[in-house]
Formats: C-alpha cells, sequence, structure tokens
C-alpha cells in the first residue's frame, strides 16, 4: 500500500511535477487567496516550512501538527490550485507594472514589520526604498487639519531631520500628505502606504506627487491589484503605516478615525506611540488626549522630546543643529517666480506663466517645486500664494 508521503516522493521525481512547481511570488498569492488562511496562518505555515514553495510542496496532513489549524483548513488547501489562472493572472500583471516585492526572511524585508504577527508574506513597492539601519516614524493625523496642525507637522519633521528619518504616511487628505511634503522639502525619504494595488494611486489629486516619492522613497501595498478597491481597507493599511515604524506620532485626531485607528495597531505592537496636545474644548485634538490620558501615547511638543524618548540623541550639542531652516535653495527659474509672487503675494497659473514667460506646463512644474519648498500654496481656481 502507497502512503501519502511515499506518493509524494515518487510525484516529486515525475516530469508533471516540474511543470507544476510553482516560484515564491505564486505561493504568497496562493496563500493570500486560499479561503480561512490570513496573515497569520500563512506566517506559521512559513516557519513550519521554511519557504512559502515548500509548503506546496509538503504533505497537508502535517499541517495539523500546527496551532490553530485544522481539518477545515486542509479542505480549502487542497483546492489550491484552482487558484492558479487568478494567480498567473496577478503575476503577470505585477510584472506589467513594474511592481517589486519583498518577501518575510529576506534580508531587505522591513525587519520592523517582520516582527509583527501578522507582517505580510510579500510586500508590493515601488521606488527605491532602503529600510535597513534607517530610523523610521510614522506621522498620521485627521485630514481636516487646521494651521496648527500644519505647522506643528512641519515644525515636527524640520526638527527631526538631523537624525535623518524615513517618515512614513498613508498619502492621504490633511496631516498625510503635509507630512510627505515636508520629507520632500527638507531631503528626508518618505514612504507612502495605500489601501490599494500598486497598480492605481488614490487620491488622484496627489499625482503630482508622486514621482518625487518614488525618486524619494516610494509606495508600499500588500493589496493585490486584484483585490477591491474598498475604502475599508485603508484601514486594513494602517498596520503597516503602524508596523513599519519605530515610533509613530499622531497630530490631531478626534476619538474616531483612521488616525486612532493607527495608534491602536501601534500600542498593539508594542511600539512608541506620541501625541501633540492642543486646546481642550476642540474636537480636533479629544483622540491625542484620550491617548495620552490612558498613557498608551507620550505627550511631546517637539522633535527634541521624541528623539530623547527613543534614546536617539547622541549628545547635548546636537540640540544646535535641530532648529528652524531659515533659507531654501532655488533654481533660476524658481527665483522669478517667487520674486514675482512676492511682489503680488498671490496670482494665477496663466497669469503667471505669461509674466514670467513660460510656458503653462514649465510653470505648472515650477510652482509645485516651490510648494514642495514651502515657499507657496496653492489656492482654490489654479492660484497660488505666497508664504515664505
Amino acid at each position: 500500500m502507497i502512503t501519502t508521503k511515499l506518493y509524494v516522493s515518487i510525484f516529486k521525481r515525475t516530469k508533471l511535477y516540474y511543470q507544476l512547481k510553482i516560484n515564491r511570488l505564486q505561493a504568497c498569492l496562493y496563500l493570500r487567496w486560499l479561503p480561512s488562511f490570513g496573515n497569520i496562518l500563512a506566517r506559521k505555515l512559513l516557519t513550519h516550512c521554511k519557504t512559502p514553495e515548500a509548503i506546496f510542496e509538503s504533505d497537508p496532513q502535517d499541517f495539523l501538527a500546527i496551532d490553530r489549524i485544522g481539518t477545515f483548513h486542509l479542505q480549502h488547501f487542497k483546492k489550491w490550485r484552482s487558484l492558479e489562472t487568478v494567480v498567473l493572472r496577478e503575476e503577470e500583471t505585477i510584472l506589467k507594472n513594474n511592481i517589486k516585492t519583498l518577501f518575510l526572511g529576506d534580508p531587505n524585508y522591513p525587519k520592523t514589520l517582520s516582527f509583527c504577527p501578522d507582517a505580510p508574506l510579500v510586500l508590493f513597492y515601488k521606488g527605491d526604498i532602503a529600510f535597513k539601519d534607517q530610523k523610521i516614524i510614522s506621522i498620521v493625523g485627521t485630514r481636516a487639519n487646521n494651521a496648527y496642525g500644519r505647522k506643528i507637522c512641519q515644525q515636527l519633521i524640520e526638527e527631526l531631520q538631523p537624525i535623518h528619518p524615513i517618515i512614513v504616511s498613508g498619502f492621504a487628505y490633511g496631516i498625510d500628505i503635509i507630512a510627505h511634503k515636508q520629507a520632500l522639502k527638507l531631503g528626508l525619504s518618505t514612504i507612502a502606504c495605500m489601501g490599494h494595488g500598486l497598480n492605481q494611486l488614490y487620491p488622484s489629486e496627489h499625482q503630482k506627487y508622486a514621482k518625487k516619492v518614488l525618486e524619494n522613497g516610494g509606495f508600499v501595498s500588500d493589496f493585490t491589484t486584484a483585490d477591491t478597491f474598498d475604502r475599508k481597507n485603508f484601514l486594513i493599511r494602517n498596520r503597516l503605516i503602524a508596523g513599519l515604524a519605530h515610533a509613530t506620532v499622531i497630530i490631531q485626531s478626534d476619538y474616531k478615525g483612521g488616525s486612532m485607528n493607527t495608534a491602536n495597531y501601534a500600542h498593539q505592537y508594542n511600539r512608541e506611540l506620541f501625541a501633540f496636545p492642543g486646546p481642550v474644548d476642540q474636537p480636533l485634538h479629544r483622540g491625542c488626549h484620550q491617548l495620552i490620558k490612558t498613557q498608551q501615547a507620550q505627550l511631546i511638543s517637539n522633535g527634541t522630546d521624541l528623539i530623547k524618548s527613543m534614546g536617539w540623541w547622541q549628545n547635548d550639542n546636537q540640540e544646535k543643529a535641530v532648529q528652524k531652516q531659515l533659507f531654501v535653495e532655488l533654481t533660476d527659474a524658481e527665483k522669478v517666480i517667487f520674486a514675482y509672487l512676492k511682489d503680488r503675494t498671490s496670482d494665477s497659473l496663466d497669469n503667471i506663466a505669461i509674466a514670467t514667460k513660460n510656458t503653462v506646463s514649465d510653470t505648472a512644474s515650477t510652482l509645485l517645486q516651490l510648494e514642495m519648498k514651502g515657499c507657496i500654496r496653492p489656492l482654490a481656481g489654479k492660484r497660488f500664494e505666497w508664504i515664505y
């Protein structure tokens, strides 16, 4: 009588086996779409079998020895070949869209994220991202921030600049995009965690920042291009924002919302959590106050507080380096537009282009660079205002 293990051993020597053998990306995609298998159970299988591919070369009956895996899971696992069409299609789409992959256990996979029990087996990314030996700080907050929130966010990142951290956020409206833009302005790497596959970009209004982000960091996601675009996915992606970082900072949040969701993940992952206080009678600060009051987050008032709390302070003289940047370098084209707006305070894109004798497209590009450097701000109706 041929046992299951003997049958598998014989099958592995056949030509058919080598035709059916799957690669690492395919194995991770199969596990992602298998019913009843999530990141936690997939990781248990990986620990048991050592590599994603080896999971599909093993005798499924051996999985019963793994905690929380039963016959119900095996019934689904044995049907993994039924997903072949969708897996191969997704692999083709990933390659077509130049989406890169990092696998759990690889040297370049972010170590911070690997410590999370629900870390994805494969992380998709675009850009030039180096996680190793980097200080990683996530900064999130309300989409409905006010001028105070903007100021706090910008000053915080400016004060963090001397330690050269990677700034992580969610590329959303409000505090998120302010954090990304300020990081780019100060020459810091920034990573945007997305709630969808990397074949698209949401919100579309932030498309104009994508190139700079790709050149100075990148986009990451554990959603595939085949996953349905759904608002609830943005709450799921918040675990990446918290999991990637050594520390998470909340700037302006009410009791509920994406920022508090991210804070909960950071707390679950035993990561350092910081929050800025504000006026006690304003809803914009109630979430931050709640985190501080329940001792889930440390109260901070500046970047120095965070640096010292994280033990990243090297010496007392370093405090002198944490100061406001008074000047920025401008190109000749930027100087012309900057001088024009300085004299008029604000004007429309068309008028600026005519006055400076440039095309509208070139003017728009230069205005974006000035916005990145914090010299101007966009207004409604394609108008721009001098702020520096």
